[in-house]
């Protein structure tokens, strides 16, 4: 386990005064659950805690969800949320699948190696003492910059039809099992179920514990052997709307894969171009 991605509450608790730490509460909610990410944290977060919209933080060219904004656009909205480059970020989220894991993807994909996941959400910071609060935080615009622009972590609809294409790529699901089969509905209208050719699923939330931690990196391990897939072996990550692809990159980056490429526009522009789909 990459043990230097995680924190505990009581290693929060120590620097949650630094000047140059920022705290970014990245939940989000399936749009199907009922619950607005937003209005949640309004309720109830932690101290200090910046609200990260993962719906807003995109492209908003493109009508796919979640899709990566620009370099410069990506800057600029850290900037308007308070950020600075030299900042340590730590983030948590209340989510059931871990959706912090596609913060920490967007900033390793711009460059920003100085961030940290606290898992557990509120409920294990209040578990471990931790206060809470309430309402929105008073930002002032930060100076960011992303440094870099990791293309490689990130293959387009192109790629991807040429990687389903050839069975040297693994190409792993982190939608539910129901979903992967066609057996449940996906979770925005009128988008069929199923999956990529020559995909397979591996569900986020088999990844992750009853607490909300990812599991350990003997469990992951387990996990990879049981549906036979080499981690050496040329890995991407899909899911929905590239949000809990994130968790099976983050997964193999605690096995110390730093080079799982996620599909951005997942499931949701892929049975939205009209390109062949599996059931079984």
């Amino acid at each position: 386990m990459n043990d230097d991605l995680f924190i505990e509450p009581s290693t929060l608790m120590s620097k949650i005064d630094n000047i140059n730490l920022k705290i970014l509460d990245a939940t989000f909610y399936l749009p199907d659950s009922g619950l607005i990410a937003e209005e949640e944290y309004k309720k109830k977060h932690i101290p200090n805690a910046i609200f990260f919209d993962i719906n807003k933080i995109a492209d908003p060219n493109n009508s796919l969800p979640h899709m990566i904004p620009s370099k410069d656009l990506f800057s600029k909205m850290m900037q308007n949320i308070g950020l600075n480059k030299d900042d340590e970020i730590i983030i948590y989220d209340n989510s059931p699948f871990l959706s912090s894991a596609r913060a920490w993807f967007l900033f390793r994909y711009f460059g920003h190696d100085k961030i940290f996941i606290m898992q557990g959400g509120v409920k294990n910071w209040e578990n471990n003492g931790g206060n809470i609060t309430n309402g929105n935080v008073v930002l002032e615009k930060g100076n960011y910059i992303a440094s870099a622009e990791r293309k490689e972590l990130v293959v387009n609809l192109n790629e991807m039809i040429l990687a389903s294409q050839n069975k040297k790529n693994v190409i792993l699901d982190a939608r539910s099992k129901k979903r992967f089969l066609g057996e449940a509905l996906e979770p925005r209208p009128n988008l069929p179920s199923g999956h990529i050719p020559n995909s397979k699923s591996l569900p986020s939330s088999d990844l992750i514990n009853k607490e909300g931690y990812l599991k350990s990196k003997d469990e992951i391990n387990q996990i990879f052997s049981n549906i036979n897939v080499n981690t050496n072996d040329k890995i991407i990550a899909t899911c929905g709307s590239g949000v809990s692809a994130c968790v099976i990159s983050i997964a193999l980056f605690c096995l110390g894969k730093t080079d799982t490429p996620i599909y951005d526009g997942s499931w949701t522009e892929w049975a939205s171009s009209g390109q062949e789909i599996k059931t079984n």
